[in-house]
């Protein structure tokens, strides 16, 4: 686009330049009196035509020459009315974002690599967070800038690289880059490329890329996120199981009823008295295929005697009207909505339902409730997960320090890393289960402090009660991620010597488990 701008710039100059030189060897070779004479009077007729001024001090005197000059006249309003409309977008779409830049240089940047909807979206939830901040959006299309981010404090909207737009940061500046592009796997290239650029070096830099790619170890400072992992987990933190429902009838088909049944697996872990019971219909054949070694612990298509059970319903929903009768809560979660709506329609019409209706969809109905919007999954705690990556740290500090060894976070593997998140993940229920109580949904200061001095008060037994679930979601996170029990740890073959059940653990051992009780009393 700038290649052709130039060029047309090129071919308007040399068009004058060539009128304005045939003008005056045309008014020179007739030789009559007055006119135009040399290149100055020429090059002075130019501007005075092309500006509209027209002083008539200097005239063409000729024929030929005054054809000439009515043809520069025309074709004057037009090339500057061109030029100026240039000179503006130059000035408005190159020069003003780069001196807004500079401006706000010494404040905190949030930077995204596109400008879409959504990216636009999570944009104004994070001016929720405080002013004082700049969105910067590496987008050609500033057009959409006054339609769309008119709620935002301060925005820039320029058409250059990421990389381009940190070395104009103040060095040492706080510098957020958000990789929410359609492509997950070009998210990923661009998030390490801005990692590993020059400019990375002069910023304290987080960069938050929206993919499906698990590496097996992540730079410091970056985080990755799925949207439909987003809204599995602001499901089940959002409505967590309470401790009378334990059979789950789950509808749909695509990504998210596997990524709801994981993530629910994880956090769902409660103790042997409450067994949960998950009907899925639809075509989810890749998820056992997937998760292979997850029979070893759980009942797959049939009722397990210590755990949990999985039935993968080969029929449609709409033949278990039972089933559906009975359910604690009814989820649907294909990944397009409008199955969804059209499946609530369907199930509130013809069939009697006990349980909860859940539906991934905008739909306004008391009957239902609804999960996986916009608020709900691109908001500051899932894209940025500081406060779940908080809690995770300190967990994994306060392992290292019972165990006396370990990893420290930035030494950890992605999967270890995920592994602790799991943690964190399962500590609001820890908080329900200490406290006794269905109706809290969310981890504060006070809620820990008095499951803490709950734990705090337990008894050997109680204590004993508390390892032992500890242990089982342990060993359900690993399981579900084909792990094997192995005498001798291989963390590349995915071998780990304590997938064991908890009796034949060593007291040492069974006391590491402690720590995931006594992170309560760590959160500030």
């Amino acid at each position: 686009m700038k290649k052709k701008i130039i060029q047309i710039i090129l071919a308007i100059v040399s068009i004058y330049v060539f009128m304005m030189v045939l003008l005056l060897a045309v008014e020179s070779l007739q030789g009559v009196e007055g006119g135009i004479t040399n290149m100055g009077d020429a090059a002075w007729y130019l501007l005075a035509t092309l500006t509209t001024v027209g002083y008539g001090d200097v005239t063409p005197a000729t024929g030929a020459g005054k054809i000439i000059g009515a043809i520069m006249m025309l074709s004057s309003a037009g090339a500057l009315t061109f030029l100026l409309g240039l000179i503006f977008s130059l000035f408005f779409g190159r020069l003003l974002p780069r001196f807004t830049l500079w401006r706000y240089r010494r404040r905190e940047w949030y930077i995204f690599t596109c400008m879409d909807e959504r990216s636009r979206f999570l944009a104004k939830q994070l001016t929720r967070n405080g002013s004082g901040t700049v969105f910067i959006f590496c987008s050609s299309d500033a057009n959409q800038a006054d339609d769309f981010l008119s709620d935002l404090p301060c925005h820039v909207v320029i058409d250059a690289p990421v990389s381009l737009v940190l070395k104009r940061h103040i060095k040492g500046g706080t510098s957020h880059v958000f990789c929410m592009g359609s492509d997950p796997w070009a998210n990923y290239d661009t998030a390490l490329s801005i990692n590993n650029s020059d400019a990375a070096t002069r910023n304290d830099l987080h960069i938050y890329c929206e993919t499906s790619f698990t590496p097996e170890h992540l730079p410091d400072g970056m985080v990755l996120f799925n949207l439909r992992d987003n809204t599995a987990r602001s499901y089940w933190m959002d409505n967590p199981i309470r401790s009378n429902e334990k059979l789950i009838v789950m509808i749909g088909e695509g990504e998210l009823p596997g990524r709801l049944l994981e993530r629910g697996l994880l956090i769902n872990v409660f103790p042997d008295d409450h067994k949960m019971e998950y009907h899925i219909f639809g075509d989810n054949g890749n998820f056992l295929k997937d998760h292979y070694e997850l029979h070893k612990i759980l009942g797959i298509n049939e009722l397990s005697q210590t755990d949990d059970s999985l039935f993968f319903e080969e029929n449609n929903w709409n033949t278990s009207s039972e089933l559906l009768l009975n359910a604690d809560r009814i989820i649907l979660c294909d990944d397009n909505p409008s199955c969804n709506l059209s499946n609530m329609a369907r199930l509130l019409k013809y069939f009697p339902v006990s349980g909860k209706l859940y539906i991934c969809a905008s739909v306004n109905d008391d009957r239902c409730t609804v999960f996986g919007s916009n608020s709900q999954t691109l908001n500051r705690h899932m894209v940025m997960k500081d406060s779940l990556n908080r809690v995770a740290m300190t967990m994994n500090d306060l392992y290292c320090a019972k165990s006396g060894g370990g990893q420290r976070w930035g030494e950890l593997s992605e999967f270890h890393r995920q592994s602790n998140i799991a943690v964190a993940d399962h500590l609001l229920t820890k908080i329900r289960l200490l406290l006794k109580d269905d109706d809290l949904t969310e981890i504060n200061e006070e809620n820990c402090r008095k499951a803490f001095k709950c734990f705090s008060s337990f008894d050997k037994e109680q204590r004993e009660a508390c390892r032992i679930l500890e242990h089982k979601r342990w060993m359900r996170f690993h399981i579900l991620y084909n792990w094997k029990y192995d005498p001798k740890r291989n963390n590349k073959l995915r071998h780990h010597h304590l997938l064991v059940d908890y009796d034949d653990l060593s007291a040492e051992e069974k006391a590491l488990d402690d720590y995931a009780w006594e992170i309560l009393g760590e959160l500030k």
